[in-house]
């Protein structure tokens, strides 16, 4: 499903299209005694509004899902893969990038609520558009790899010129066109879906839904509601600084099969500012991500509340906010870096008091600064 690329606009015909040649691939498997059926309801011009489910009411302005084009069409057909290629028409409509995220996310969710596989192509460079739309399209693109991780199907670096000005090569441009590829391009863009390998990521009969993040006194808060579980699922929660580079940071085994369940985990060492998230999902040797989710951690572990000097004592004062119970690292650093002072203490939660002589420093400007071992810090200056 789709727009004009999808539909094979710019081949020369629409075997040479890529989604031509991708049916054409998958028919030829016929030895191996499974029957593929390829449906294509792509229609040329249209935009995430117009293939979002039927039923959904769009906001003022927008338009309203084509049943006989939308995600409701598609779901007809009880599929096991859908290809969302929508490469450009939103910028065009000068809709925003998160309308167009959350348009392809009610699609995605839709399509593997039904138990299929989904996969989202990103946006495609073009000569029509303005600077700051193509800047829209290159953006939009990071955004769909951001959100979709491995279920996004890469259009964009094949086609894009080198001269970042992010418009569709010559080579591979239809010339009657400033927007579509020729012949080449799609035979490019086929073998990015080919290499996708998308038949042997099996369907899992697991569906996640309500996946959902908060952040509250410096812990995440992870929930997510699954139906169909197998025996021996595995969910790894796994948390990424960019959107990109994923890491797992909990895992929950759950041996029993569930018709239906809800879980709930917390991430107690979090990224300071925004974090993403997504769950792994393994079952009998198959596997799959969830979306993905970010949350913002405001919030700092650590803070200096206060820090003045006694002048009965000449003593330095911090009172020292933290929210869990460990060691720190004080030290005080003059201005060109030389650590002068250091001490290590335990602090408890909520608030504590560190006390440190000042007999030693000559008048002047300092740095007083406490640290974990988890990197998380504060630092204020002062002056004797």
């Amino acid at each position: 499903m789709g727009s004009s690329t999808a539909a094979g606009f710019g081949a020369t015909s629409y075997p040479l299209s890529w989604a031509g040649e991708l049916e054409s691939y998958f028919n030829t498997n016929a030895g191996d005694g499974i029957d593929t059926t390829f449906y294509n309801i792509a229609a040329g011009g249209y935009n995430t509004y117009q293939e979002l489910p039927s039923g959904y009411v769009p906001p003022m302005g927008r338009p309203a899902p084509d049943p006989l084009h939308n995600v409701t069409k598609a779901l007809s057909y009880n599929p096991d893969v859908v290809i969302i290629n929508l490469p450009s028409n939103d910028v065009g409509a000068g809709y925003t990038i998160t309308e167009t995220i959350d348009n392809l996310i009610m699609m995605y969710n839709a399509i593997t609520a039904s138990g299929a596989l989904c996969y989202i192509t990103t946006t495609q460079p073009r000569n029509d558009y303005s600077v700051s739309q193509r800047q829209s399209l290159f953006d939009t693109k990071d955004a769909i790899n951001t959100q979709f991780g491995v279920f996004t199907i890469n259009f964009w670096d094949d086609l894009v010129t080198a001269d970042g000005l992010n418009m569709l090569r010559d080579d591979r441009r239809d010339p009657a066109s400033a927007i579509h590829p020729n012949d080449i391009g799609h035979d490019f863009l086929f073998g990015r879906v080919r290499d996708k390998n998308i038949f042997n990521l099996v369907a899992l009969p697991l569906k996640i839904t309500c996946f959902s993040a908060a952040v509250k006194n410096n812990v995440t808060s992870i929930k997510w509601h699954t139906e169909l579980e197998e025996p021996n699922t595995l969910f790894e929660i796994e948390r990424s600084m960019n959107g990109i580079d994923f890491e797992n940071a909990l895992s929950l085994n759950i041996p029993k099969a569930c018709l239906s369940a809800d879980y709930s985990v917390i991430d107690k060492n979090p990224f300071q500012g925004k974090s993403f998230y997504r769950i792994k999902v393994t079952e009998s040797a198959h596997f799959l991500y969830s979306n993905t989710i970010s949350v913002i951690n405001k919030s700092n572990a650590l803070k200096i509340m206060k820090l003045y000097k006694d002048n009965s004592s000449g003593n330095l004062i911090a009172d020292v906010s933290t929210q869990k119970e460990e060691n720190v690292f004080i030290a005080v650093y003059n201005t060109m870096g030389v650590m002068m002072q250091q001490k290590k203490q335990h602090l408890c939660i909520s608030s504590t008091r560190i006390t440190l002589p000042l007999a030693n420093l000559t008048a002047g400007q300092y740095f007083f600064k406490i640290s974990t071992d988890d990197n998380n810090y504060s630092i204020k200056a002062f002056i004797k």
